[in-house]
């Protein structure tokens, strides 16, 4: 038995049969993360004490018949994500502050008995897709060192691959959540905006959303159930049903499916191909679709409105002093963004123009989900200069090197639209390769759906029989 990658589920099994002590548990992990903090780096902080002390009392609540539904499961906690009583610095030399409470969805795991034990990377101000920064270095996928494991959440994503929790956070302002899970392996969930409750203050800021990230399916759905909903200290979270564990076969489900031609590495066309034809096994129509949208706009237009609406005014407290302390491609964001007349409206327009397009092809005609690429290269280097290596080539086309190669961008402009991503298995370089689960706003239960059953089907493969090797060394 692997502790270092026991499942959530696993774990609370084997807590509840007396055959594994949650405390064991924990020194175990914590062990792992003080020996790989070296080579990986995916972490900023580990409390141990007080992770242990918090241990201790879930073998008690075990042995008393009280646990509740994560007792005693760590969970590694996104460093952007306050903690009450833990240091944030969101990365970067410019911010540092220790806050007072909780957000929402720590709250609501603390509550159902899950153990925060790590604080995970981040790029500075999490505004890049990679994971690294002046402040805390470079961080490492476990499966290649040499490639990015992704960000902004790429800390989190980085310690699951490399057994240092079972559970992390993420958020999600671009993908920061889905292009982490693609790049490690991992099932990572950006929800539709309102389906958890928001940092309190930024219930306006609709593009960005909290989610969880695991190993598995099971453990996705455990994470979810516990942190949706509403909360006392913000105005949204949705009050709803809980996903269930199961779901009905997908006999005559109707699923668009976007597999480019072009710009798009081999491993990952494959792979998506190849999911396609799991689903088909399940009982679905997978159907092929055109979408031709150019990735590098998208995301040109996202992060336009992300200044115009947050970013632009969060940044006037800095000066031209401080800023000489930041990361350069921060500055380089800063450069190319600040200062202009930012338009929401070009956001606006464009979730529009992507809505009635998808509702013309899918939704209208009966289709339930869509399914394409999360991220279309599996070789990122982990230390990208986005400030001399404007673009990227990938099976010869070039791209925008910061977000022309995701597919993640056009689902934070369609802000309630729920996005999934899901392994498919693993690239020539040994880096995972993803697929996006989407479906209309507020469909959740379809996205975890097809999900459900591409997992039953495909036989999951990656942390049963096939472990980074960097993690082992």
């Amino acid at each position: 038995m692997r502790l270092e990658y026991l499942t959530a589920r696993e774990a609370i099994e084997l807590f509840a049969a007396r055959r594994l002590s949650p405390v064991e548990l924990m020194r175990a992990l914590l062990d792992r993360a003080a020996r790989l903090s070296g080579p990986i780096n995916a972490t900023t902080a580990i409390h141990a004490e007080a992770a242990l002390a918090q241990a201790r009392e879930a073998e008690s609540r075990y042995q008393a018949g009280t646990q509740r539904p994560l007792e005693g499961v760590p969970v590694a906690i996104k460093e952007e994500t306050s903690v009450a009583g833990w240091r944030r610095t969101i990365g970067s030399w410019l911010h540092d502050e220790v806050p007072t409470e909780s957000h929402p969805i720590v709250d609501k795991l603390i509550q159902a008995g899950a153990i925060p034990h790590l604080q995970t990377t981040v790029p500075e101000f999490c505004v890049i897709g990679q994971t690294l920064s002046s402040r805390y270095g470079v961080t490492r996928n476990p499966w290649n060192p040499a490639i990015t494991p992704g960000g902004s959440s790429g800390g989190s994503g980085a310690a699951l691959a490399a057994g240092l929790t079972p559970l992390a956070t993420g958020s999600d302002m671009a993908g920061s959540t889905r292009i982490p899970a693609a790049l490690n392996g991992l099932y990572g969930y950006k929800p539709p905006f309102g389906r958890l409750a928001s940092t309190p203050g930024e219930e306006l800021f609709s593009f960005a959303v909290e989610g969880p990230l695991a190993r598995s399916y099971d453990d996705l759905v455990l994470m979810q159930n516990v942190i949706r909903g509403p909360h006392p200290a913000s105005y949204n979270g949705m009050p709803g049903e809980r996903l269930p564990a199961t779901h009905p076969d997908l006999d005559g489900m109707r699923i668009g499916c976007v597999v480019p031609e072009a710009g798009i590495c081999p491993d990952t066309r494959r792979n998506l191909l190849t999911a396609c034809e799991v689903l088909r096994g399940r009982g679905a129509r997978v159907e092929p679709v055109a979408l031709d949208w150019d990735m590098g706009q998208v995301g040109e237009v996202l992060i336009e409105a992300i200044f115009g609406l947050f970013f632009d005014e969060y940044l006037d407290g800095y000066g031209p002093e401080a800023l000489s302390r930041a990361t350069p491609y921060l500055n380089w964001l800063i450069g190319r963004f600040r200062g202009r007349r930012n338009s929401i409206m070009k956001a606006a327009s464009l979730a529009s123009q992507m809505h009635r397009e998808l509702n013309a092809k899918l939704w209208s005609r009966g289709v339930k989900a869509l399914i394409c690429p999360t991220v279309l290269t599996t070789a990122m280097p982990a230390e990208l200069d986005l400030t001399t290596s404007r673009s990227v080539e990938i099976s010869g086309a070039h791209v925008d090197s910061y977000l022309g190669w995701v597919w993640t961008t056009p689902f934070n402009l369609l802000s309630r639209y729920p996005a999934l991503a899901v392994p498919t298995g693993l690239a020539a370089n040994g880096v995972p390769t993803s697929m996006q689960i989407v479906a209309p706003p507020f469909a959740d239960e379809a996205v975890f759906a097809v999900a459900y059953h591409h997992a039953l089907a495909a036989g999951p493969d990656l942390y049963l029989r096939r472990f980074p090797e960097l993690a082992d060394a």
